[in-house]
Order: C-alpha cells, then structure tokens, then sequence
C-alpha cells in the first residue's frame, strides 16, 4: 500500500493529468477504428429477490439474486471473450427481536458465498458454468465487531468460449445468473440475510449492485488498458452532513469518448481506522463527471451513459477494529462496465470532450458516543487502485 504523489491546488498533480489524458487519448485513437463489444447490464434495481436463507451446508438454499436473460446478450460464437463482474450488498437480521428482524433473530454468523454463472435456465439449479470464482466472506453477527451490512465484489472476470455447442445451453439461449448462498453449521429454519439494507420497520433499500457481461466477438479487438494508483485524498471525514462526506479517491479521464465505445473498470483502496475508537461503516460507488473534482454526474455526463451517470450504484460495509470479514485495515473492491450512448464533444465549438470516471466514497462512525473533527478514516492506495478496459468505437 502507498500513498498517491504530492499534489497542487485541488487534489491532483498537473503531471499526472497530462500522463492520464495522454494515455487515454491515443488508447482511444487507435480502439475507434474496430467494432466494440456488446454490453449487458441488470442496471438499477437489479435484486430479484429480498433474502437468502442462512442453511447448514454450505451451497444448500443458493438463490439467483441477479439475472440475465438471453435477450440481453447475443448469440454466442466460437472465439467469444465474456468479461463479467458484479456487485451485491448483503445485510444480516437483528440480534434481538424486534420490528426490524427478517425472520427470526440470530447471533450466528453466516458465510456469504457468491459467484457469476453461465446457465441454461434461470434457476440456481439449471446446469452452468462458472464465469467467475466463488467469492466468500464471513459477516460477522457478533458485537463489538458486527458487520452488519457486507457487499461482494466479484472483480471483472474474462472466460473465453472456444466452441459454443460444448456450453450447457443453446447460444442464443443463455442466461448469466449471480448465485447467492448463505451457511453456518448451526443455522435454524427462518434465518436470513436480507439482499441491500434493511430498515428500522423491517423494510429494505435494495437497489445496491449490479450484474454486468461485456460480450466482445473474435473480431473486436483486445480492450486498451489504463491504471492509477493516485489517491486525490487521503481522508474521509465523519462529523460533517451526509451530503458533504463524499470524497474523490480515483480520478481517470476519458478523452473523447465515442458513440458505442465501452469502459470496463476495477477499484480497490484501503480505509484504515486504526486511529479511531468505534467501527465505521465504508460506502462507495463510481461516477462519469466532467471533471477530476465532480461528486455528482454532471449533465453532459447523465446524457452519454444509461442511469444518470451513475457507473455503479452506492454500496458498503462495517469496517471494524477487531476480527470480522472486513477487519481493519479495509479493502473497498467495485467493478462495472458502461457503454458510451453518444459522441462526446463540446456543445458549442463540437470538439472532442473529456469525462471523467470518478471514484466516490464517504464514511460513518457506528455506535459512537461522541465523534470529533479530528476523526478521520484514513485513505490508501492499491496498486493498479482504478483500472479501466477502453474498447473501441465503431
């Protein structure tokens, strides 16, 4: 882990914006002159169902939480590279009963698996084969160090199809499935964990992940890639309104965006909170903007993708102090993919524009009797902390 390079006025060094657009300039040059791949999303709202059952074996009581059906992909061909990731925030019940539980109330701590299938059926059942790994994490239901709300990301995962008949489904009738599980050796009948957060009334706020699948055929070709391992700040602050906590961690420009290219991207970094005296809940999500410094999609930026500029949607998780499955120091993981619906370029001269894909996080203190200014989660940087795939336009 290191930290980003001495920055001017602004967060940024002027060096390393010139470095960035260049690269991402000549990345975009060359990629125009090739068909780009085609992208499916599940997009906002992507949870199709509201809980999964914590079971005694592990993989017993798998659900499909996110789909694609076939129509969103097309056929199938031989030498087809399908690049596939996801994000899904999961949240465990309540300790004690009350309003608020799903189901019955538990102590137990359930290991959450999931992983991004190829499936002849939209059931968790239906023969598949894998697109990504399995992804496993323990979250925690014992306090102090409860993680209440867990989110898995599987990172963009590239399986490539060298003959379409040994598939277990027709080409042109597969589905992409993210199966979800939940176990402890001493689960009961009616123990949950729900899909997106759950409420003081028992409600939940989904719409916290998306599935996505980037089908390039042998004749696109191979994506240009670019990575930054620059923080543009290294803290995130708790005492402040919600609306003002978010900070830029990563900033990437992409220079002159054209109709039909396509983006995929990776992001880790680390939230550290050695230094203060409670837990604290880590959230993120990922924007298009019209610069470096933007926490919201501009306009120009919520009328060249799907969803309002949104590349991801807002997710998080309990980072806490002592052993859980996000123990500190915490390591936030996104991924997606968007596709650009229009040439990017300046209203009134019709030039070329630059967006940018901004990294966006913010942080809460939890059950914290008294939180001060000086009580900060402090940021790190991963190597290859924001890394994007740039396929060409047409």
């Amino acid at each position: 882990m290191h930290g980003g390079p001495k920055t001017a006025i602004g967060g940024i060094a002027p060096a390393l914006l010139a470095a960035l657009a260049v690269a991402a300039s000549s990345g975009a040059s060359e990629g125009s002159k090739h068909p780009p791949p085609h992208v499916a999303t599940t997009g906002n709202k992507s949870e199709l169902i509201e809980r999964v059952p914590i079971r005694r074996g592990h993989g017993d009581g798998e659900r499909v939480a996110m789909r694609l059906r076939p129509s969103a992909l097309e056929p199938i061909e031989a030498g087809d590279r399908l690049r596939a990731g996801a994000e899904v925030q999961v949240s465990t019940t309540c300790i004690v009963p009350g309003p608020r539980c799903v189901g019955r109330s538990y102590t137990l701590s359930p290991t959450v698996t999931a992983q991004i299938v190829l499936s002849r059926g939209h059931k968790a059942r239906s023969p598949s084969i894998a697109l990504s790994e399995r992804l496993t994490v323990l979250c925690k239901q014992h306090r102090p160090n409860r993680n209440h709300h867990c989110t898995l990301t599987i990172p963009n995962t590239v399986t490539r199809v060298p003959n379409p008949a040994a598939l277990p489904c027709p080409p042109d009738r597969c589905f992409v499935n993210l199966l979800l599980s939940a176990h402890n050796h001493k689960a009961r009948r009616g123990e949950y964990v729900v899909l997106g957060g759950d409420r003081p009334d028992g409600s939940l706020e989904q719409d916290k992940g998306r599935l996505t699948v980037i089908q390039a055929h042998d004749s696109v070709r191979a994506p240009a890639v670019f990575t930054n391992a620059a923080l543009l700040h290294h803290r995130l602050p708790l005492t402040v309104a919600d609306s003002d906590k978010r900070r830029i961690v990563y900033a990437m420009p992409i220079v002159a965006p054209l109709r039909g290219e396509v983006l995929a991207f990776d992001v880790k970094f680390v939230s550290a909170i050695s230094a203060l005296p409670f837990n604290t809940f880590v959230t993120s999500r990922v924007i298009l903007a019209s610069g470096p410094f933007k926490t919201k999609p501009t306009k120009k930026a919520k009328t060249s993708i799907r969803f309002q500029g949104q590349a991801t949607e807002a997710n998080g998780f309990d980072c806490t102090l002592g052993p859980s499955g996000y123990a500190n120091p915490c390591i936030t993981h996104k991924t997606g993919a968007i596709r650009f619906r229009r040439d990017v370029v300046h209203e009134k001269a019709g030039t070329p524009a630059t967006l940018w894909l901004n990294v966006i996080a913010g942080a809460k203190p939890l059950l914290a009797e008294r939180v001060k200014s000086v009580n900060k989660v402090s940021l790190a940087a991963q190597p290859n902390g924001l890394t994007v795939w740039r396929y060409g336009g047409p």
